[in-house]
């Protein structure tokens, strides 16, 4: 059977209520009359003590007898005083069974001549009470004190409050049923709207929010469980889009090593099929003969360039590769990198311009994998322009790094591949050229520089950019 909250409160609030009935029952019926005559006993040692302190100071005066007179009065009993040859002294106050203090044991007797306080108790009969007497010796022994005082009988007080206990026991359940069933509606109610938030998450539906205003230990659960949510939900959708650019990456992985095969073996097929002819001088003359070696001598250099990348692009994401930082100047560099480049932007009649003066400006790097980097994105930008196009290298000193930008003329990147651009083995599918690692390269090589990068759909073309730290000497 399913325990609810209202039937634990409901068996919570009948247990308490039988707990306290139960220990006021026993406490009355094993404790009262002890702790009744305790309480009457300390009540009494009082009282003697005060009648001592006065008659110390006052001898028997007035106020002394009349002090005497009203706690004999206090106490309902009788209060004599003797001294020490045994002659009464003073005597106030009635009491029935009060000729019984003239037969106290003498073993009584003999405790209190050496100084000792006895209290003893002397049963009553039909017709008297039971009385409590304490006789000590007061002032230096010169008086003796005898106090008497009865005790009420209490079984029947304590009867009736047994019996009085029974209604209370019953007033409690029907209020523990109340309670729980008000205390219950108070807790389970925000309890039943949080756990529908809770499995609404199960099922991850993240947009059922907690709601009540309340201020209390629930309504911080629910804030709580609110945060949670919109954490989930950020981390979920993250998580998804991750799975599908994993599933994107697995699928361009599967397309790329199809693709390097096709590659690898158009130059492996070619360079048999030339080697073969001219072993069987297939080749007339030395023209057709040095035509041959050419196109060997261009395919093994494809090959070369292909496995070049494969092999910098492992040792870049190994995550044990450190960049050699140096100084040396970026203007330099790139002087050096558009004459390399000179042949094919004249092949295509392509306008490229720099904007930007540096100067002779010194920046920290590795200046090989930098002379890399824009190596790659300068072929890329000339591979996606078309002939008479423009091609801008920009250049800006922003103080404590050199920002560098190449944009190219031509089509726009589809919003659906900027974001998988700089991932290995990635290629446009309407590009068919290329093996998908230069930009992979790129990313890797800035990363370990430290560098921000990026690139954008600019008005015209397409704007690849970057930054680096600028030497301070």
């Amino acid at each position: 059977m399913k325990k609810t909250i209202f039937s634990k409160l409901f068996i919570l609030f009948i247990a308490f209520s039988f707990a306290i009935v139960g220990l006021l029952w026993f406490l009355q019926a094993n404790f009262f009359t002890d702790f009744y005559e305790g309480q009457k006993i300390n009540q009494m040692k009082l009282y003697v003590e005060e009648i001592e302190d006065q008659i110390k100071k006052e001898g028997f005066s007035y106020g002394t007898q009349e002090n005497i007179n009203d706690v004999a009065s206090i106490l309902n009993g009788s209060i004599r005083i003797m001294d020490a040859r045994g002659r009464l002294v003073y005597q106030t106050g009635t009491i029935m069974g009060i000729t019984r203090v003239q037969a106290v044991p003498g073993e009584i007797w003999e405790r209190v001549y050496r100084g000792e306080g006895i209290i003893y108790k002397l049963p009553g009969d039909m017709r008297r009470l039971d009385t409590l007497a304490l006789i000590r010796p007061i002032d230096n022994h010169n008086y003796y004190i005898i106090l008497q005082t009865p005790i009420q009988p209490i079984e029947e007080a304590i009867s009736i409050a047994q019996q009085f206990n029974l209604y209370i026991l019953m007033g409690g359940l029907i209020l523990a049923m109340i309670l729980s069933l008000v205390f219950s509606k108070t807790i389970t109610s925000p309890l039943i709207k949080l756990n529908k938030v809770v499995r609404e998450m199960g099922d991850l539906n993240f947009d059922s929010q907690w709601d009540d205003p309340r201020q209390d230990e629930i309504g911080q659960l629910g804030e709580t469980f609110n945060f949670l949510s919109n954490e989930l939900k950020i981390t979920f959708n993250e998580l998804q889009e991750e799975l599908n650019k994993e599933k994107n990456l697995d699928k361009m992985r599967k397309q790329f090593v199809a693709r390097v095969s096709h590659e690898l073996q158009t130059p492996i097929a070619l360079i048999q099929g030339y080697t073969e002819a001219l072993q069987d001088g297939v080749a007339t003359n030395e023209e057709e003969k040095e035509e041959y070696y050419h196109i060997i001598e261009e395919e093994i250099d494809r090959m070369s360039t292909m496995v070049k990348d494969l092999l910098d692009l492992s040792q870049l994401e190994s995550g044990n590769f450190k960049v050699d930082v140096e100084l040396f100047e970026i203007a330099i560099l790139i002087d050096r990198l558009l004459f390399k480049f000179d042949v094919l932007v004249k092949e295509k009649s392509i306008h490229l311009q720099i904007k930007g003066d540096l100067g002779e400006t010194t920046v920290l790097g590795d200046e090989y994998r930098i002379e890399q980097v824009l190596s790659n994105l300068i072929q890329n930008a000339i591979s996606h322009t078309g002939n008479e196009g423009k091609i801008e290298i920009s250049l800006k000193d922003l103080g404590e790094r050199i920002w560098i930008g190449v944009f190219n003329e031509g089509p726009a990147i589809k919003e659906d591949d900027l974001s998988y651009i700089w991932e290995s083995f990635y290629k446009e599918k309407d590009k068919k050229i290329g093996t998908g690692l230069g930009l992979a390269i790129v990313r890797s090589v800035l990363e370990l520089h430290g560098s921000q990068y990026g690139v954008e759909n600019v008005e015209g073309g397409v704007l690849f950019f970057f930054d680096i730290k600028k030497s301070n000497t």
